[in-house]
C-alpha cells in the first residue's frame, strides 16, 4: 500500500495545448513513455477523448502493464484514426463515432491473421471513452468470437531442426563458459599474488586488466579519450577484453533459447527471470532443485508463479555431441542451465546493479525504434556501450539468422529457405514434445497451441493413432474382466458355494463380493495378494484403474453407475488434455468400460446414469485425478 501522503505521478497532460498520456511500465518501473495525441489529425475533442480512454486502458487500473502492449494499443488506435480521416462525414466528437467505423477498421486490416485480435483490442480501448452513442458503446462491448482462430502458427520445429538449433546454442554457451571460467582462473591467481610482475610481466599486466573489467567493466582511455590506453591495446580490443569475463548479446540469446526449450516458459518470462532463487533441497538432496519466482503478465491476477527446476532433463537422455556430454550436463537440464547463467552473469549483474538472471555487455547500442508519435522519457537501459539486463524481442532472431540454418521444408518457390529461430516456436516445440502445459491449462495447450501447430500435426496424429490402436489391441488381448449378472448375485445370496465354484473364487470371497466388502471403485478384487501388478504375496498397490484389466477383478451390477460416470468423465477429458496424453492414460480403461457398459445394455446404462449421484461423481473424479493412488 502507498505510504501516507503519497501523490501519484501525473499521467494525463491536457494543459497549454498538450494532449499527452504518460505510461509507467509495471514490468519495468524504470521505463516511462509519453504518447502524444496532438499528432493525430482529428478534432481536439476527439484527441482528448482518445487520450482519456487510452489512459484508462494503460493506467494502474487498466488492462495493460507492459510498454510493448501499450505501444501496440497506441498503434491500433492510430490505424483507427486513419479510417476516421477518410470518412465522408469526418467525426468531430465521441458521439459521432458509429459502428460502421469499426467495420471499416476491420476491412482495412484485410486478411491479416491478427485482424480480429486487433478489433478486439481496439474495442476494449474505445469502451473507456465518454460520450459514445449507445449503439457504438454496445458494439465496443461485444465479444469478438473466434478471434484467435485465423492465426496460423509457424508450428514447432522438426526434431532435426530442433537439434540443429539446440546444438548451436550449446556450442555457443559452452564456449562462453570455458572462456569466462578460464579468465576468472587467471584473475584469481593475479589477485592472490600467484602471478609475478617480474617473472611474467605480460600476464601480470593482463591480470590487472581483467581486474578492472571484472570490477567496473571499464578500462583506462588514451589521452584523446577516443580509444584504450596504449599499454592495453596489445592485449586486445574493448570487446575482446570485456567479453573475457562477461556474456555477449549473442551468448545471452543462446541461453534464452535453451532455457525456453528446457522450461517451456515464454521468452519474455525467461528474459525477465530473477537471479534470486531458493534451494528447497538445501543443496544436499539426491536431485538438485531450485525454485524461481517468475512472472507471466498475460495471466492477470495469476501472473506470479513459483517454478521448480530440477537437475534432470524434461525428456530422455541428451543427444550425442562432440565432447563428453551426459544427460546431467549443465546444458541439458533446467537446473544446470539456470545455475550456469547465474554464475556467468554474476559480475555483470553486480556492476549493472540488476536483480535479473541474464545480464550481458554490448559494445554499442542505439536507442532502438521509437513507437509512432511516442517519446521515451526514461528507459531501463541507457543507450550506448555497457551492460544490459533486457533483450529485445528480435535479439534471439538476429542470433539465429547468423547460424544460417536451413529449414526442412522448402519455400513456396520450391527453393531451400532459411530456418527462422525464435522463442515462440521453441516454446511450441516444448509443448509438442513434452505434451505438458507450462503456465497454461491443459485445454489451452491442446486447443490453442498444438491444434495450430501445422509442423507436427501429421506426425502427432499418426503417433496418437498408433497409441490408440495399441491400447485397443491391448484391451482385446487382455480380455474383459469377469462380470456377475443380477441373477448371479441373487443366486449367490441363496447358494454362495455353487456360484463361488463357478466363478473360481472361495466361498468366503464370494460372501465378501456380495457384501461389497471387496470393492475397488469400478470393480471388486477377488485376490488382493496375487495381483499381476505386485509381487506374489504382497498387497496390490496398482491404481484402481488397473482393475479393469486385472484377472482378479469382478464387475458386479452395483458397480455400473460408477462405471458409467467414469466412462463419461474420461470422454469429457478429451477436450481438456492433449490427444496423446489422453490416449496414453485413458484409452485402455475407456475401451474396457465401453465393453462392460455395452454388455449391460442401454436401458441398464440409462438407469445407472440416473442413479449416480454427487458422491459417485466425486469418487470417480478423485480416481481419475490420481488422488486414490498409493504414493
Amino acid at each position: 500500500m502507498p505510504e501516507a501522503g503519497y501523490t501519484p505521478p501525473q499521467r494525463l497532460f491536457l494543459e497549454d495545448g498538450q494532449c499527452r498520456v504518460r505510461f509507467f511500465s509495471e514490468q519495468d518501473p524504470d521505463e516511462v513513455i509519453d504518447y502524444d495525441f496532438t499528432t493525430f489529425p482529428v478534432a481536439r475533442p476527439l484527441q482528448e477523448a482518445f487520450a482519456r480512454a487510452f489512459d484508462a486502458h494503460v493506467g494502474p487500473a487498466g488492462k495493460v502493464n507492459s510498454s510493448g502492449a501499450a505501444g501496440n494499443a497506441f498503434r491500433q488506435l492510430g490505424y483507427f484514426i486513419d479510417v476516421l480521416v477518410f470518412d465522408e462525414e469526418r467525426p468531430q466528437a465521441p458521439a459521432d463515432l458509429a459502428p460502421r467505423h469499426l467495420k471499416a477498421f476491420l476491412l482495412n486490416r484485410g486478411d491479416a491473421p491478427t485482424a480480429a485480435m486487433a478489433v478486439g483490442l481496439l474495442r476494449s480501448l474505445l469502451a473507456n471513452m465518454e460520450g459514445l452513442t449507445p449503439q457504438f458503446a454496445a458494439q465496443c462491448a461485444q465479444w469478438v468470437p473466434d478471434r484467435r482462430e485465423k492465426i496460423v502458427s509457424r508450428g514447432s520445429y522438426s526434431p532435426a531442426e530442433e537439434k540443429a538449433i539446440l546444438d548451436a546454442a550449446r556450442r555457443v554457451v559452452r564456449a562462453a563458459a570455458k572462456r569466462i571460467r578460464e579468465s576468472r582462473g587467471v584473475l584469481e591467481r593475479w589477485r592472490e599474488g600467484g602471478i609475478s610482475r617480474e617473472d611474467e610481466p605480460v600476464l601480470y599486466e593482463y591480470g590487472s586488466i581483467l581486474d578492472m573489467v571484472e570490477t567496473t567493466g571499464e578500462m583506462p582511455r588514451n589521452k584523446r579519450g577516443n580509444g584504450l590506453a596504449r599499454w592495453i591495446v596489445p592485449h586486445g580490443t574493448v570487446t575482446d577484453l570485456t567479453t573475457r569475463l562477461h556474456l555477449s548479446l549473442a551468448e545471452t540469446s543462446a541461453l534464452v533459447i535453451l532455457l525456453v526449450r528446457m522450461t517451456g516458459e515464454n521468452g519474455s518470462t525467461i528474459i525477465k527471470a530473477p537471479a534470486a532463487i531458493h534451494r528447497p533441497d538445501g543443496g544436499a538432496g539426491p536431485l538438485a532443485t531450485i525454485q524461481v519466482d517468475l512472472s507471466k503478465p498475460r495471466r492477470g491476477p495469476r501472473r506470479y508463479m513459483t517454478t521448480a527446476l530440477s537437475d534432470l532433463p524434461p525428456w530422455a537422455a541428451a543427444p550425442d555431441e562432440e565432447g563428453e556430454v551426459s544427460a546431467r550436463d549443465e546444458l541439458h537440464t533446467p537446473f544446470g542451465l539456470y545455475m550456469l547463467a547465474l554464475e556467468l552473469a554474476a559480475s555483470s549483474r553486480r556492476i549493472k546493479g540488476s536483480d535479473r538472471l541474464l545480464v550481458y555487455w554490448v559494445p554499442k547500442a542505439g536507442k532502438g525504434p521509437k513507437a509512432k508519435r511516442a517519446e521515451v522519457v526514461n528507459r531501463r537501459n541507457e543507450s550506448g556501450r555497457g551492460f544490459r539486463d533486457r533483450l529485445s524481442d528480435s535479439a534471439v532472431g538476429v542470433w539465429g539468422a547468423g547460424l544460417n540454418l536451413v529449414a526442412e521444408e522448402p519455400g513456396e518457390d520450391g527453393k531451400p529457405q532459411r530456418l527462422i529461430v525464435g522463442v515462440g516456436r521453441m516454446r511450441v516445440t516444448h509443448g509438442a514434445r513434452e505434451q505438458k502445459p507450462v503456465a497454461q491449462t491443459r485445454e489451452t495447450l491442446a486447443n490453442i497451441y498444438l491444434r495450430r501447430d501445422k509442423s507436427s500435426l501429421r506426425e502427432y496424429q499418426k503417433l496418437v493413432a498408433d497409441v490408440l490402436e495399441k491400447e485397443v489391441v491391448k484391451a482385446r488381448t487382455v480380455g474383459r474382466i469377469t462380470r456377475l449378472s443380477t441373477a448371479d448375485v441373487a443366486e449367490a445370496l441363496r447358494d454362495p458355494e455353487a456360484v463361488a465354484k463357478r466363478l473360481g473364487v472361495t466361498t468366503e470371497m464370494m460372501r465378501l463380493l456380495v457384501a461389497r466388502d471387496a470393492d475397488t471403485v469400478l470393480a471388486a478384487c477377488a485376490d488382493n495378494e496375487n495381483s499381476p501388478h505386485s509381487p506374489p504375496g504382497e498387497p496390490c498397490r496398482a491404481s484402481f484403474l488397473k482393475c479393469l484389466e486385472c484377472p482378479c477383478a469382478r464387475a458386479m451390477p452395483h458397480h455400473l453407475p460408477l462405471q458409467v460416470v467414469a466412462r463419461d468423465m474420461i470422454e469429457e477429458r478429451r477436450t481438456h488434455m492433449t490427444a496423446l496424453r489422453w490416449a496414453e492414460r485413458f484409452a485402455l480403461p475407456f475401451e474396457e468400460l465401453e465393453d462392460l457398459i455395452r454388455l449391460a445394455g442401454k436401458p441398464a446404462e440409462d438407469r445407472a446414469r440416473t442413479a449416480a449421484g454427487e458422491e459417485e461423481r466425486e469418487l470417480v473424479r478423485r480416481l481419475l485425478d490420481g488422488e486414490l493412488d498409493e504414493r
